[in-house]
């Protein structure tokens, strides 16, 4: 099934992050996270769609690519191929190449003046929901000896084990 592998990619590939005026405890992402992989589980995609939207504003990369994915599918919400390319849009600010693949396919099946709304739409979120508005960075790291590569991303004004930022993991270096 294509969505169940799209939320496990964005759950393991993406670390979280938080909006740049709220301090989300890492224990709730993670709850919010696993009741949304829950819920797609059981095939309640109503509730996956709330838990994910709530992820998505809170910054997360992951959250936020699910999103879009369930926007465009239809599945939880009302299809809705701008929205989809727009929280796709935001979710490419990380170095993903999943997320910006997805993005680059959503945007391929939207019309001219949808791709112009994407774009706007998108430029709002990012405004309120994107690195630069959750003071986060992001980059792709591998673990030491070995090809595993993922995509981490980082608050910026702390390093508090209690904020939304990736687990310590030992071993990890910048990708080149």
């Amino acid at each position: 099934m294509r969505f169940h592998h799209i939320y496990l990619i964005a759950l393991m590939l993406c670390a979280g992050t938080v909006q740049a005026t709220e301090t989300i405890p890492r224990s709730t992402l993670d709850q919010t996270l696993l009741d949304a992989q829950n819920a797609v589980e059981n095939d309640d995609f109503e509730q996956a769609f709330t838990l994910y939207n709530q992820a998505a504003q809170w910054g997360h990369k992951g959250a936020q690519y699910v999103l879009g994915e369930l926007y465009i599918q239809g599945k939880g919400v009302a299809r809705d191929p701008v929205a989809g390319y727009a929280w796709l849009e935001v979710a490419a600010e990380s170095p993903d190449r999943e997320f910006r693949k997805a993005r680059s396919a959503a945007g391929k099946k939207l019309t001219d003046e949808q791709r112009q709304k994407a774009t706007e739409l998108a430029a709002q979120l990012a405004a309120s929901f994107g690195v630069d508005a959750a003071g986060i960075t992001c980059r792709r790291e591998m673990r030491v000896g070995s090809n595993i590569k993922v995509v981490n991303c980082y608050h910026r004004t702390t390093n508090s084990g209690d904020l939304i930022v990736p687990d310590q993991q030992s071993g990890l270096v910048p990708a080149s």
